[in-house]
């Protein structure tokens, strides 16, 4: 009786919860609204990503194609049926999400079923084979709108199901890692062999992750297409597919928690730098003296991080000291070496918008966290309510 009652408080309070990130989006503006969007969008994709390459232990890097499969066949049947459906927007907007994900499922099928005998980079190379080909095959079809892209009426905008969906595939996800139930995933990922020699259907075992997590990222393109009312192939290009793939290894692959916290970092990360502003009121520039002063300081200041961890004989204590000294020696590196470059006339002269580094502050934020943290920042940990009372209750014991 108290498992079904905590169930039942816990989607009490997941339904609350969208319910209150709806109303705190209608109070912002539109631009505050469509990265709230974003955010939850790319928190379902990131960990439905995670469960085919982090707890089964694949590794695809196609995930844009089942978010495109989902876009598209919603925003087509929307335009298509809508108007003849006389359905209640809300109740078309769940149809076409769960037709989304089927259809996106059954993508899932179709490349995972094939796929079984291939494993590492040779997998990868197949789904990103994928992803360009439904992309292509979108591009040159005239009844999804070809290369100019496809409108999709009527434009139904809900955040709350946005981070309903996000939700689900979290509670999906987390109980396959807490429950019997996702134990044959865990041993796949750790060994093929032996899981098989124990029992395991690994042929089923990696087609259900594949259908799994294709299916919330096709239910997430859905969402995508009724909330933006234009979609195009660009939107899903294979950039997007990397920008996934690098949620989960910056959170940590098989960590959930690491893919939400990550998902939500990095879709904010290249909107906000996009949005600085000069005193002047125009784009925030740097000068190339330094930008490549910061790129030298970046440099020195992870090899000194990587030699303080390198010796085992240092105390907790001691290495957060040296951590402190390495971060305000980058610093200032970065100063003397900006200053320097900045003597130079053509280096001065030449400005950078800020705006227009974000994705290569994005790729030295993935780079640096692989040389320092290569199991990403949260390894296979998962946040949980046990921890933080394990925690509090340490802490309680320590002031005692």
């Amino acid at each position: 009786m108290k498992f079904w009652i905590v169930r039942l408080l816990s989607v009490f309070g997941a339904i609350l919860g969208c319910v209150g990130i709806q109303a705190v989006a209608n109070t912002q503006n539109d631009y505050t609204q469509r990265l709230i969007i974003l955010a939850g969008l790319y928190v379902t994709l990131a960990v439905s990503l995670n469960l085919i390459n982090g707890i089964t232990g694949q590794f695809s890097i196609g995930h844009a194609a089942f978010y495109q499969v989902g876009a598209y066949l919603s925003g087509f049947l929307s335009v298509r049926f809508f108007q003849s459906a006389h359905l209640p927007p809300l109740v078309w907007l769940v149809a076409m999400v769960l037709a989304g994900a089927a259809a996106a499922a059954v993508a899932g099928f179709v490349v995972g079923l094939p796929s079984l005998r291939l494993r590492g980079d040779y997998l990868a190379i197949v789904t990103l084979g994928f992803g360009e080909i439904i992309r292509i095959q979108v591009q040159n079809t005239p009844a999804l709108g070809g290369s100019y892209g496809l409108n999709v009426e009527p434009k139904i905008q809900s955040v709350a199901f946005v981070w309903l969906l996000a939700i689900l595939c979290i509670a999906v996800c987390r109980n396959l890692l807490k429950t019997a139930h996702g134990l044959p995933f865990l041993a796949v990922r750790e060994d093929e062999v032996a899981s098989s020699a124990m029992g395991v259907n690994v042929t089923r075992i990696k087609v259900s992750a594949f259908i799994l997590g294709s299916a919330f990222a096709g239910g997430a393109g859905a969402l995508l297409a009724s909330y933006e009312g234009f979609i195009t192939p660009a939107t899903f290009a294979m950039d997007v597919s990397f920008i996934i793939l690098t949620m989960v290894v910056l959170g940590g692959t098989g960590s959930i928690t690491g893919s939400v916290i990550s998902a939500m970092f990095l879709s904010y990360l290249p909107e906000y730098l996009r949005g600085l502003k000069a005193s002047t009121g125009g784009p925030l520039t740097l000068s190339g003296g330094t930008v490549i002063g910061w790129m030298i300081a970046v440099v020195f200041a992870v090899a000194a991080i990587r030699w303080v961890y390198s010796d085992g004989a240092k105390s907790k204590a001691q290495r957060l000291g040296w951590l402190v000294g390495a971060l305000i020696s980058g610093v200032v590196v970065q100063a003397i070496v900006g200053w320097g470059l900045n003597h130079i006339g053509k280096l001065q002269d030449a400005k950078v918008e800020v705006g227009q580094l974000r994705m290569v502050i994005f790729a030295m934020t993935l780079i640096v966290l692989m040389l320092l943290r290569p199991q990403g920042v949260f390894a296979h940990h998962e946040f949980s309510w046990h921890w933080v009372a394990k925690l509090l209750k340490k802490k309680k014991g320590a002031t005692a």
